[in-house]
């Protein structure tokens, strides 16, 4: 069985345990958590042991999934990553470029896995998305938001690392292209970061995207707008809904007559239901078993 700890135990890593333990082949075998009542109940509920340090953990291990605070990645995911341990790190897999990049030179050093959790990537509906448009379709544009208030427990980073960082994931997947113009605009919250920011991308490909991401608004959305060069295609990450709008072309009834535009064609793209953290997290270990590059690799996100 492959050892598994979790690293931070907040909202996101008590669903890390959840899944862990449900694994098959998967021994959940301890967690870190600074926080000692939370962490001995986990402990409990999920019957392995809860260590004191990330160092201790890492005797017991040969991998480990990290929930904790956005600013603590860099130092403990290169922690992990000197002493040979697989890890999946949430996302933002650090809050500056020189600590991803700090990152990824520990990774290649010590050839152990480095993963980061953008969860999105693994949702069955951007899965089905990505089959549509491998079908020769170029995306034009693309409209993302995703806004809430229940992000607004999370003060280390601002809403772009927070929220957007996923869609802008996943525009980058969907367009294959590099961002080589951005213009953006924020509204600072109560702690002084952005909770509320849009902002309009071109890709190296010619396509723009824009998007929306908030952590200060009442209702929750996760939509996605994807426009191509011959449909317009909507996707909801919470419903996992697959909708493909296109316009039927001009039907000849006769030089006479003239002709008619038949109505928009809506078809609803079937998308098989599943939690995308727990196909993340199946990945996760899949890759290191098989010993083969995660699809959000560090080095591509």
């Amino acid at each position: 069985e492959m050892r598994i700890g979790v690293i931070g135990c907040g909202q996101m890593g008590k669903n890390h345990l959840r899944i862990i333990s449900q694994m098959r082949d998967i021994e959940l075998t301890g967690l870190v958590e600074p926080d000692n009542a939370i962490a001995n109940s986990l402990a409990t509920q999920y019957g392995c042991t809860a260590f004191d340090s990330v160092e201790d953990l890492a005797a017991h291990v040969d991998a480990v999934t990290i929930a904790s605070p956005s600013i603590t990645h860099a130092s403990i995911g290169q922690a992990m990553l000197g002493r040979g341990i697989h890890c999946l790190i949430e996302k933002p897999m650090a809050t500056t470029e020189a600590d991803c990049l700090a990152l990824i030179a520990e990774m290649e050093k010590s050839g152990a896995l480095l993963m980061v959790g953008h969860i999105e990537r693994y949702n069955p509906v951007i899965e089905q998305l990505g089959s549509i448009l491998s079908t020769r379709q170029r995306v034009v544009a693309l409209d993302a938001r995703r806004m809430s208030s229940s992000s607004s427990r999370i003060t280390d980073v601002d809403v772009v690392m927070d929220l957007m960082v996923h869609d802008l994931d996943v525009a980058l997947g969907l367009i294959g292209s590099k961002p080589v113009h951005v213009l953006a605009q924020g509204i600072r919250g109560e702690e002084g970061s952005h909770d509320y920011v849009n902002s309009l991308v071109r890709f190296e490909c010619g396509s723009i995207g824009s998007f929306t991401a908030s952590r200060i608004t009442e209702n929750k959305v996760r939509e996605l707008q994807v426009t191509t060069d011959v449909a317009s295609i909507q996707a909801d990450y919470t419903r996992q809904e697959l909708f493909v709008y296109q316009q039927s072309k001009l039907a000849p009834l006769g030089q006479e007559s003239g002709g008619y535009v038949l109505d928009l064609t809506v078809d609803r793209v079937m998308v098989r239901h599943a939690e995308p953290l727990v196909r993340e997290i199946e990945h996760f270990a899949n890759c290191v078993r098989q010993k083969r590059t995660p699809l959000t690799d560090a080095n591509s996100t």
